[in-house]
């Protein structure tokens, strides 16, 4: 257990990353301060994620959805190893300006910082914390207002080396999530998940092994459904077997699933029980190619709206290509069904089904001209379809941005 945040610190291990432009992410080299700035425009053919022009108007916004973005932000990142201790840093502001929907100006805020700990050979873990703060993306929120979400967590866990082949770990995460916008306070949410687990160490590099993770999750402000207020807190617990197979020396397997049980502290009708799964595989042909795909069945938390979770079913594939030392090209597309129809059902039987399919693209070029400069220049593509309804939206984007890492 070697890696510098902790796998369990997520709400689901395996999560591959939505499918954007791949983010440019700051890695110094070992013991060293890293300053760094970037700016990027990016435009977007339908910002808020509406329907069409006439949903626009009707919000008063005339007919337009479009929207050009200005990035500007500065960071730090920071590495440094004392002994068998390895420290690393993350710090960036970045201030974001909207040319026609200027009421969305806003200031994102990250922080990230762990402390891979060591106690000899054998005995090693993870304390650290995360901050991050930015515009609530417009998937499930399509109004025009500022509706600002922050996310804050601190974990610790450690892992024990007890045999060649045998080895057992544990940990806690804390986190919270709250919203400035009033209507989306319903959302706010404190979460306490511990787990522990034993993993088989193969001598091939493969690992197999059984993990025990129980949430508690609590939702401080009610929402109101049918007229009547509800707290969405909850417990869930779960038993999963987790596989990394080095099936040969191109190509990874990895596999976690089984059983979930989430009981509501007040609505029952929205208890879930069932399984969940998630298989994803890592292939590299070529030096210069790799290809990762994923298939997932799993429950999905969505705390800005009132349903709770959604069944989801997706898949995803992801390709890098290393042209040459400085050019790289990343193609990516990810496909998901969400179904909410227990949770929709529980609150009002016959209401409209919300069921959606959710479909993105990305195709990015990365070029580093030198050792301190990186130029990405992507092009997205986003939709959503009800699978039941009117409504879903298209939306197409282009995104420039340049980096400089002292």
């Amino acid at each position: 257990m070697c890696s510098c945040v902790p796998a369990f610190a997520v709400a689901n291990d395996l999560v591959p990353t939505d499918v954007m432009p791949p983010p440019d992410v700051i890695v110094p080299a070992p013991d060293s301060f890293t300053p760094y700035a970037s700016y990027g425009i990016n435009y977007d053919s339908n910002l808020l994620g509406l329907q069409n022009s006439a949903a626009a108007d009707a919000m008063g916004i005339g007919s337009n959805l479009s929207d050009f973005t200005r990035r500007l932000q500065v960071g730090l990142a920071a590495d440094k190893t004392i002994s068998q201790q390895h420290l690393t840093a993350n710090l960036n502001f970045t201030n974001v300006e909207y040319d026609r929907f200027q009421q969305l100006d806003h200031m994102d805020k990250n922080l990230a910082a762990n402390w891979n700990w060591h106690a000899g050979p054998h005995v090693e873990g993870n304390v650290g914390v995360t901050y991050s703060q930015g515009l609530t993306p417009f998937i499930d929120f399509h109004l025009l207002e500022r509706n600002i979400r922050t996310q804050e967590s601190a974990y610790v866990d450690g892992s024990w080396l007890f045999h060649p082949s045998w080895r057992i770990h544990a940990g806690l995460v804390h986190s919270k999530l709250w919203y400035d916008l009033v209507s989306q306070q319903p959302g706010n949410n404190s979460q306490n998940q511990s787990e522990v687990g034993l993993d088989y160490l193969a001598a091939s590099g493969s690992k197999i092994g059984v993990q025990l993770r129980h949430t508690r999750a609590d939702f401080p402000n009610p929402e109101l459904d049918t007229g009547s207020s509800i707290f969405n807190g909850y417990n869930q617990d779960e038993v999963k077997a987790k596989i990394d197979w080095l099936l040969t020396g191109k190509t990874q397997l990895h596999f976690l699933g089984g059983w979930v049980s989430r009981k509501q502290d007040e609505f029952s009708a929205r208890d879930f029980s069932g399984l969940n799964s998630r298989i994803s595989a890592d292939w590299s042909p070529t030096g210069k190619i790799d290809v990762t795909v994923a298939a997932w069945r799993e429950i999905g938390a969505v705390d800005d709206l009132s349903t709770i979770y959604s069944l989801n079913h997706g898949a995803s594939i992801a390709s890098a290509w290393k042209y040459s030392e400085k050019i790289r090209m990343v193609a990516q597309f990810k496909y998901q069904k969400r179904d909410f129809s227990q949770s929709l059902a529980s609150v009002a039987p016959g209401s409209p089904n919300q069921n959606d399919v959710l479909r993105n693209a990305a195709l990015t070029l990365v070029y580093d001209p030198t050792l301190h400069w990186r130029i990405q220049l992507a092009a997205i593509r986003s939709t959503q379809t009800l699978t039941s309804s009117p409504g879903g939206f298209v939306n197409n984007g282009v995104m420039l941005n340049a980096r400089y890492a002292y």
